[in-house]
């Protein structure tokens, strides 16, 4: 009995096994994480939007409150805070997030042969895209929609023509590149490639409030998202968003001041036909330096990406399922709605109230 009971008190205590938790589900974590940062980004763009809204009406109001303001510097304001707002909602992501904007996207050094050849297929894409666009505009009279796009007034004199450069192409160029194929695009990238093109023209789309620009913009986000991705940079969309509002200017100018539609057509004629021809050549030279350059898909990697369990489908149904996302849509879908009713029947709900 003694050597029995030394025996089992002379055994070695065993530890009951531990509790092995099982290991998370990769797309529950993935749909989580996409969640977290979709909200953010969300409220990102919630931010731009009011900031440009409510000091646009802040301002404008003082402005007309004031003696000897005109027109056209009311609109020279407007057009300023368009410009700048989208820095704001970056410096307001930057404190939020604790992070540099410059962190969001990467610095590659874009060789002027892979270059080149990007920015003349995109200016062919962007001109064609314009051209329906413009299309689009000369026929929707009849339905009576508010295109902000359009100002007469900006292009009456020179000096309102250098201010219109500086604001529409030249500040613009860095500005919304910056909040939209930098930060949101350059956040979105770890999910993949082709839903951080996709997610980021449309919310570049939707940021524009109107259905003349809507689709143009949308279509041009596509084409800046996916040439920044290729070239892991945001020089392109940089130069390509300036080289178009550009264009877009000096055809406004043209107009103004040539008065000659026969002239006007066949300068914009030439253009579209020389682009368009750089633009086919630009596309076959890519294509053969670069096998992969005009292929994309769910599951390629890139140099921020760490998971690729979801798909696509899966991506846009995480995205759409945040408050901020849902918040930002609502928003600029109702100014989308409020530009489609006829000035006359505004005027008339307003005066019934």
């Amino acid at each position: 009995m003694q050597n029995i009971n030394n025996q089992y008190n002379s055994a070695p205590y065993t530890m009951p096994p531990a509790y092995i938790q099982p290991k998370p589900d990769p797309k529950y974590t993935e749909k989580r994480s996409l969640r977290k940062t979709s909200n953010g980004l969300g409220f990102f763009l919630v931010v731009y939007y009011l900031v440009m809204q409510i000091v646009i009406t802040v301002l404008v109001s003082v402005l007309k409150g004031l003696n000897g303001v005109t027109d056209e510097l009311v609109y020279s304001v407007e057009v300023f805070v368009y410009a700048v707002s989208p820095l704001t909602a970056c410096f307001f992501y930057r404190v939020i997030s604790k992070n540099r904007i410059s962190d969001y996207f990467p610095k590659s050094h874009v060789p002027m042969k892979k270059l080149v050849p990007m920015i003349l297929i995109g200016m062919a894409a962007a001109m064609i895209a314009n051209e329906f666009a413009i299309m689009f505009d000369n026929n929707i009279s009849m339905f009576n929609l508010k295109n902000y796009a359009q100002s007469d007034d900006a292009t009456q004199t020179w000096m309102q023509l250098v201010f219109t450069f500086i604001t529409t192409a030249i500040l613009p160029a860095f500005a919304e590149e910056i909040a939209f194929r930098g930060v949101f695009m350059g956040v979105m990238r770890k999910y993949g490639d082709a839903f951080a093109i996709l997610s980021s023209a449309l919310v570049f789309g939707l940021m524009h409030g109107n259905t003349t620009q809507i689709v143009f913009a949308f279509t041009l986000g596509l084409i800046f998202g996916y040439l920044d991705c290729k070239a892991n940079s945001i020089v392109p969309s940089v130069i390509l968003h300036f080289a178009n509002n550009f264009y877009a200017i000096l055809r406004d100018g043209m107009n103004t001041y040539l008065n000659n539609d026969t002239a006007n057509i066949l300068f914009a004629s030439t253009l579209i036909v020389t682009f368009c021809l750089l633009g086919i050549l630009s596309f076959i030279y890519l294509s053969r330096a670069d096998k992969q350059f005009f292929k994309l898909s769910n599951s390629d990697k890139n140099c921020f990406s760490d998971t690729d369990t979801l798909t696509l489908k899966e991506k846009f149904s995480s995205f759409f399922a945040t408050p901020g996302i849902i918040v930002f849509c609502a928003m600029l879908i109702t100014e989308t709605v409020y530009n489609l009713i006829p000035k006359e029947t505004l005027s008339l709900l307003m005066g019934a109230s």
